[in-house]
């Protein structure tokens, strides 16, 4: 008989798949989503293990794994005009094809999204069909047009997900393969499977951050953690310390050189300062023709740095260091920042001539890291973590809508070719 996992939206079950835990229903979750509960069923001892997330965080990460509202919509209209023509082709073969050409003349998008909820939520428990279209979204056999980009693909998910307006929560069910030995009762699902396909760009390897500097990396990492811990398994990071690697702006381009000639298939992030030097370094970068896959990013102008204290040959002046002198440090809250209750001035350093600009860096910056990493250790709430760093909330806001814009073409392209050899 063998058992099963399923999807739930709520209670409703959307689909399942039998044996062993697909990739694509691993990439909607990740390890800290894990719940163990007692068992509905009153005779039943053993616990239910699911994972489960809520409908927002769910979304967020579907779009970086490129599967957003608009290219399931793109998907969804690529879809219809290809089984309109499918079924004008039947149709001219035979009057058994009559009715549902028909029907598909006057279907829609739209109307898909409106009936997707109710077919969604009666699947299981009604046979009787309404009318021709109906009965095709209820067809459960593979075909049916509730899963039009596959069954339980994550592209049809988002479709579903996003028709479900009022759906609160998604749920990965693992009870029953626990029950019937497929998983063992303590593996770590989402976590292993992550592991073991670290290179594979569908869907489950993390996107690879990359920044000037060891120090860079350090607080991005805990910074991920502590504001958006609900997207931390989707990212890992170079680690410059475990090799001892060269660290710098220009060093930075020489890495995406490197990778882009292996042609490297995993995702990449390059994040420069928002200083002289990155600013420089980034435009560099992309001059060099980079692979879809391998993105470039740098820190956001922030309002902090707009009016900032700085000092130099020409004595002490408030001014703007957005793409001048400002490196991850200021980036780390108001609080990190401040000495003796005045925020650490910027010092300038030197001029660079290939930018014609001056180069600068706040002081006391092992300072200035070392006590945002204090303070963030302890950020229990991410509402509360953004809210006290809104400037590295800006950060990853940026990184995350670059990625989801770079997934979201390569999800197009995907299906280009795919199209392009059917």
């Amino acid at each position: 008989m063998g058992s099963y996992c399923e999807i739930y939206f709520d209670k409703t079950e959307v689909c399942g798949a039998k044996s062993a835990v697909p990739d694509h229903f691993c990439a909607l979750f990740q390890e800290s989503d894990r719940v163990v509960r007692p068992s509905d069923d009153e005779d039943d001892e053993s616990p239910d293990v699911v994972y489960e997330a809520c409908r927002a965080v769910v979304l967020s990460r579907l779009d970086l794994l490129g599967c957003t509202a608009n290219v399931a919509r793109e998907r969804l209209m690529a879809w219809l005009a290809a089984t309109r023509e499918t079924w004008e082709e039947y149709r001219s073969d035979g009057a058994w094809a009559e009715e549902t050409a028909v029907a598909l003349r006057s279907f829609s998008v739209d109307e898909w999204y409106r009936r997707a909820p109710e077919v969604l939520a009666t699947l299981y428990s009604r046979e009787d069909a309404t009318d021709e279209v109906d009965r095709h979204m209820r067809d459960r056999n593979g075909d049916g047009w509730l899963w039009f980009d596959g069954y339980g693909s994550l592209m049809s998910l988002r479709a579903l997900l996003d028709a479900c307006a009022d759906v609160r929560s998604v749920t990965l069910d693992i009870t029953a393969l626990i029950g019937g030995g497929w998983i063992e009762p303590d593996a770590r699902v989402c976590e292993d499977r992550r592991a073991s396909a670290p290179l594979d760009p569908r869907p489950l390897a993390t996107t690879v951050i990359l920044a000037e500097g060891s120090s860079d990396i350090r607080i991005l990492q805990r910074s991920l953690v502590a504001l958006f811990p609900e997207r931390a398994d989707y990212f890992s990071f170079f680690n410059h310390a475990e090799l001892s690697v060269d660290g710098g702006a220009a060093y930075l381009v020489k890495f995406l050189k490197a990778f882009a000639a292996a042609r490297a298939p995993l995702r990449l992030v390059a994040v420069f300062d928002n200083d002289t030097a990155g600013r420089q370094a980034r435009k560099q970068a992309g001059a060099l023709g980079l692979p879809d896959n391998m993105i470039v990013v740098a820190l956001p102008d922030t309002e902090l740095a707009r009016r900032y204290p700085t000092i130099g040959p020409q004595g002490e002046h408030v001014v703007d260091v957005n793409g001048k002198a400002a490196s991850i440090e200021l980036y780390l809250g108001q609080v990190a920042l401040t000495k003796d209750s005045v925020l650490r001035r910027v010092r300038w350093s030197g001029y660079n001539a290939a930018a014609d600009a001056y180069q600068g860096e706040v002081e006391g910056k092992a300072e200035v890291e070392a006590a945002f990493l204090r303070a963030v250790a302890n950020c229990s709430d991410p509402v509360e973590a953004r809210k006290a760093y809104p400037e590295l909330a800006e950060v990853w806001t940026a990184i995350f809508y670059a990625v989801e814009k770079a997934a979201e073409a390569a999800e197009r392209k995907l299906h280009d070719r795919v199209a392009d050899v059917e």
